[in-house]
């Protein structure tokens, strides 16, 4: 029996080493899938323009990735995307990142109840399909009432949030933005303030609906 168990156990460490039982941000997988967006960490699925049920593709980088593209070369730093529309290839050569591909022919864009556009962001891409921005707020800093469409939050800071015209006391571990993770958020009008000490840093991948 003892013999048995012994031989478990080895079994278990060495599919643990050979990397068949890696935690789950290590996974070079699909990491997240709906009928509008494929998002895998680690692996290029849609580098090729020879999909015909995706269209756009975004690099969005967790730290330094070396980009090698149809139209040039680019090194990213974390925090950094690189766009690639839909005739466009490229290959990643080394770094963590996140590809995020765009399925052609997706349901219709669902809208948020008004339209109040978020302040204190940086958008560093912008198309008819879609925008990025750098979702950016101060320790402590709040952003009044706004709105967002439908998107695909790249979070790279460990930061708490709330919003601050309901939650008067906030629980221990809610609202915490797990960095390295991703999270499709569907329309809404809201307020956030962040409760950390450090600044909010996200990226945030919004699709374009008409105001």
């Amino acid at each position: 029996m003892k013999n048995v168990l012994l031989l478990f156990v080895m079994v278990g460490f060495i599919s643990t080493i050979n990397g068949q039982n890696k935690l789950p941000n290590n996974l070079d997988s699909v990491v997240f899938e709906n009928p509008y967006m494929q998002v895998s960490h680690n692996i290029t699925n849609h580098a090729n323009p020879s999909s015909v049920n995706f269209g756009s593709r975004v690099i969005a980088a967790l730290d330094k990735t070396i980009v090698n593209s149809s139209k040039g070369n680019k090194i990213l730093d974390r925090g950094e995307v690189a766009v690639f529309l839909e005739n466009e290839s490229y290959q990643i050569n080394s770094g963590s990142y996140f590809e995020i591909a765009f399925k052609k022919n997706h349901p219709p864009l669902t809208h948020p109840e008004s339209w109040v556009e978020p302040l204190k962001n940086k958008t560093v891409y912008e198309d008819d399909e879609f925008r990025i921005f750098e979702e950016r707020l101060d320790a402590g800093d709040i952003r009044e009432l706004h709105s967002h469409a439908q998107r695909l939050v790249v979070r790279l800071n460990e930061v708490q949030l709330t919003d601050p015209r309901f939650n008067k006391e906030v629980k221990a571990g809610t609202g915490i933005q797990v960095p390295n993770t991703v999270k499709f958020a569907e329309p809404i009008v809201h307020a956030v303030k962040n409760l950390s000490k450090i600044p909010l840093f996200n990226l945030v991948i919004e699709f374009k609906i008409s105001h």
